[in-house]
């Protein structure tokens, strides 16, 4: 008697699968391109850090907006209590 493969979906249903089909899916999951590890991912966010960088600074531009974003809301807000 041949055990029988039990796959549990994301949304926890469960699937019985055939020890052929089993050895199938083993084998289409090997031949998946592997994920890289968090290390591997770190050091590439290091090797290319500050590799695109311009002359104007997205992070002041983005805190510039940011703070103007927050004066129009706080001039909104004192209009409508005031």
């Amino acid at each position: 008697m041949h055990e029988v493969a039990r796959l549990i979906t994301p949304q926890g249903k469960t699937i019985e699968l055939s020890p052929e089909v089993y050895r199938q899916v083993q084998e289409l999951l090997a031949r998946q391109p592997k994920r890289p590890s968090q290390a591997r991912i770190d050091q590439a966010i290091r090797e290319t850090y500050g590799k695109y960088a311009g002359d104007d600074s997205l992070t002041e531009a983005l805190l510039a907006e940011r703070a103007a974003e927050r004066a129009r809301e706080d001039a909104r807000i004192i209009g409508f209590h005031g």
